[in-house]
């Protein structure tokens, strides 16, 4: 039987084996993708000679591209054979991306711009058509009621492993340069690796069984496939939800480098170290909200990590007043801690909510739809939020508290700045109304489990005054911290295979296992 050839009946240990390798997959992904986003693809045009225009387009070209998402679901229902189309789509996009690396060394210096901007467009493309069908053949693969708990191991080693890679690949840059003499080639040897990491996770999915995708209804063609998903009144919360809570974090957050570097004057190398505190806290809380997840439901945790999100929109005008204070590192160093706190909710529940509505036998097109309008608000996000920061770049909001010990002498007057709002300072601003917008509708949908944010904040500091009580000792913490992020890697891929080892060799499927430990008296454990 071929590689691709779905099957009939899926076993427990066919199941086991597939999330194993779905568990990799993940890690080579998520390394892929970081090494090619966030600052290295503006650096690496930039070393090409990309003018302003070409750096934007090249910024907007991942959410963009999630406009092939339509073609895409016209694709996965004619076919049918979602693991091919995947790995095609996914070869193709990364092979993609080492043209685009090797860009600098072999095409002509006029044209190098043109040709690296066509390979990202092919790379992001491509990526896009794979994610479509990826998403339908995941739904159907990973069982439902340890989703968040499975889907929060694979997140958290991934980004486990993203941090070790934005460490090595962000300080790198500058010892190749300065070694090979051109930025242009420190940074085609960084693409390489990227694609070298995507190429070998697409290798691993060959190994990912596909259970047969069932059969269209009756009468059903590519036009009704297209608007059941908006013709679904809980779902069609889940597209506004998600098209909100899209613009809100893509304009937001297309300006957080700007304005540490411009605003506060943070150098990029305490951007990194920055970045990767929220990394490290993402870690943690991937497994907390996946927990909760599970046992709850992932509007429950979305309720909770959404208006965090908000709160730290909110607070970054704060560090400055209106330029750098003493409390701005303090502050920055909280606004990165809550961020991961917030992040690793809704990067892991915004995606498995979408998955948990869509009707079984239907996921290609409810999903598609989705990734196609929060990607259309994406795209228009930064551009937006560019107009916003030029509008207001030479407008100033300024409150001051004024306090005099005599009112008789109005000289001896102490002015403390309360609040000043200038330039990108009012972007954040907006974009916290578009979140309060998106919180609402996240109240509208209908999800089975839901409880009260109360109730869900109560499991989060449980779990952490649990985590801290456990590692209370000095030893054990330093232990812990130098042991980062090899043990976390370790002990993250090694609870996955222990709960699918469980699941088969019991004789229940992972599904059961994870429904008996549901029933259990006190619940699954957190974390």
């Amino acid at each position: 039987m071929a590689w691709y050839t779905p099957t009939h009946h899926l076993s427990d240990s066919e199941r086991a084996k597939g999330l194993k390798y779905l568990f990799y997959d993940g890690l080579c992904s998520h390394a892929m993708a970081l090494l090619v986003t966030g600052a290295f693809l503006p650096g690496m045009a930039l070393a090409l000679g990309a003018n302003n225009f070409v750096i934007g387009l090249l910024a907007s070209l991942a959410p963009m591209a999630q406009m092939a998402q339509i073609p895409a679901i016209l694709a996965v229902e004619k076919i049918g054979k979602r693991k091919l189309l995947t790995v095609i789509f996914a070869v193709a996009s990364r092979l993609s991306l080492v043209a685009a690396a090797l860009t600098p060394l072999y095409a002509p210096e006029g044209s190098r711009v043109f040709l690296f901007t066509f390979f990202m467009i092919a790379f992001f493309v491509g990526g896009a058509f794979a994610g479509c069908s990826w998403n339908s053949w995941m739904k159907d693969i990973v069982p439902a009621q340890s989703m968040g708990r499975y889907l929060a191991s694979r997140l958290a080693a991934a980004t486990a492993l993203g941090a070790v890679l934005s460490l090595i690949a962000g300080f790198s840059v500058d010892g190749l340069t300065t070694l090979i003499g051109e930025a242009s080639y420190a940074y085609a040897m960084i693409f390489m690796g990227a694609a070298m990491f995507g190429l070998y996770g697409a290798r691993l999915l060959t190994h990912v069984p596909e259970p047969q995708m069932p059969k269209p209804e009756a009468g059903s063609n590519f036009f009704r496939s297209l608007m059941a998903p908006i013709k679904d009144h809980n779902f069609r919360r889940l597209l506004f939800f998600s098209s909100a809570w899209s613009f809100t974090v893509i304009m937001s957050g297309a300006f957080f480098t700007v304005y540490m570097l411009n605003r506060i004057g943070i150098p990029m190398s305490g951007i990194i170290m920055l970045a990767v505190l929220s990394q490290i806290t993402n870690i943690y809380f991937f497994k907390v909200w996946g927990a909760i997840a599970d046992r709850y439901s992932n509007k429950s945790v979305l309720a909770v990590s959404v208006p965090l999100f908000i709160f730290i929109l909110l607070l970054y005008p704060f560090t400055t007043l209106p330029e750098r204070h003493s409390l701005t590192i303090p502050l920055l160093i909280v606004i990165h801690i809550v961020g991961g706190i917030s992040t690793a909710g809704f990067n892991l529940c915004a995606a498995n909510i979408a998955l948990r509505l869509a009707p079984h036998g239907k996921a290609t097109a409810y999903l598609g739809t989705n990734a196609f309008f929060a990607g259309l608000a994406a795209t228009i996000a930064p551009i937006v939020g560019g107009l916003i920061g030029s509008f207001f770049a030479i407008k100033e909001i300024s409150i001051k508290i004024f306090y005099s010990a005599d009112t008789a002498l109005p000289g001896g007057a102490v002015a403390i700045p309360a609040l000043n709002l200038r330039g990108i300072d009012f972007v954040f601003c907006i974009a916290a109304l578009t979140g309060l917008y998106a919180w609402h509708r996240l109240s509208l949908i209908d999800e089975a489990g839901t409880v009260s944010e109360a109730e869900i904040r109560d499991q989060v500091f449980a779990s952490v005054r649990n985590t801290l009580q456990r590692t209370s000792g000095l030893n054990m913490g330093m232990r812990r911290m130098t042991a980062f992020p090899y043990e976390m890697l370790r002990r993250t891929g090694k609870s996955t295979r222990a709960t699918l080892y469980r699941a088969t060799h019991s004789g229940r499927s992972p599904t059961q296992e994870s429904s008996i430990q549901s029933d259990a008296k006190d619940g699954p454990p957190l974390p």
